[in-house]
């Protein structure tokens, strides 16, 4: 079982806080309530250091030669991105619709459709990803959401819905035994596909704007040893939350059949295309990616 993970998103909006922007949400609709952001970003941008920490090694690759002023600015822009997917989220989970473009729909539509064989849906903290299980309860196809629980009950909550059922990855092996029995029921299991949940998850190293990142390989194995297609999916959030990007990539698809498990380098070839997928979504999107390194964060406060 990979060790704890703390998620920023655990200490961050209390009950008051979230009250007050769902009464904004009601009263003035989610664009008015994104443009309110900007003021209650700054005072996280100027004061919170775990935060900015933990974004600093993202940042400095996308980044990099930044001056303070402009890494100062770059993490506030990231903040407010952040702030407004999460209120774009309630907003969808809410009942509430937005307009949706999907490029190249086709890739997941017919995995969708057949609805005898399961598949893997790759999500990653790339603009509102929890768009996606909005996304999906329209198929109403039982989707089995592998992730850390979160603490905080009120992000928790927007991962609740008939169709949905959350696995903790801190559940033994991992939660994956009850993802396997999942596929093979026929039903969808999400995976996050660019954070590992913990060190000693098993992860391969990519490169990734001029560094590397470790890429877990929990969606690799678990699409080798049930034979189903891997798609990875990007939601990205367009102007004042008015609207959603659905791209699609390609099926990736594990050529793997032995009854041994396989080396990390055998699935080399598909993780690279989903990380070359993540870095064009970083070159044209840098503000929606919302990869930060708790772990880095904490290192570098006791540091000082």
């Amino acid at each position: 079982m990979p060790p704890e993970q703390n998620n920023l998103s655990d200490s961050r909006g209390n009950h008051l806080g979230i009250f007050f922007f769902r009464v904004m949400l009601k009263i003035i609709g989610p664009t008015c309530t994104c443009c309110f952001v900007w003021c209650i970003a700054f005072f996280y941008a100027l004061f919170d250091r775990t935060a900015r920490q933990a974004a600093a090694p993202y940042l400095n690759r996308r980044f990099p030669n930044s001056s303070r002023l402009h890494a100062w600015w770059h993490f506030y822009r990231l903040i407010v991105s952040q702030g407004q997917v999460m209120i774009l989220a309630h907003w969808l989970r809410s009942g509430h619709q937005v307009p949706i473009r999907e490029e190249h729909p086709e890739r997941l539509r017919d995995l969708l459709l057949t609805k005898d064989r399961g598949l893997i849906l790759l999500i990653s903290h790339v603009g509102c990803w929890q768009a996606a299980l909005t996304y999906l309860d329209t198929y109403q196809r039982p989707v089995n959401l592998l992730i850390q629980a979160n603490t905080n009950a009120n992000v928790a909550r927007m991962f609740s819905g008939q169709n949905f059922k959350l696995v903790d990855n801190r559940s033994p092996f991992g939660g994956l035994l009850e993802c396997v029995a999942a596929i093979n029921r026929g039903e969808i299991v999400c995976i996050m596909g660019d954070r590992q949940a913990g060190e000693s998850e098993s992860a391969i190293r990519m490169p990734l704007l001029g560094g590397s990142i470790m890429i877990p390989l929990s969606p690799w194995l678990l699409a080798a040893r049930c034979g189903c297609a891997i798609v990875p999916v990007f939601t990205l959030m367009r102007g004042m939350a008015r609207s959603i990007d659905f791209y699609f990539a390609e099926p990736i698809h594990i050529d793997y059949d032995l009854p041994v498990k396989p080396k990390s380098s055998c699935f080399e070839p598909s993780v690279k295309k989903y990380a070359l997928e993540l870095e064009k979504i970083a070159s044209s999107f840098p503000y929606q990616i919302f990869h930060y390194d708790t772990s880095s964060a904490q290192q570098s406060i006791q540091e000082t």
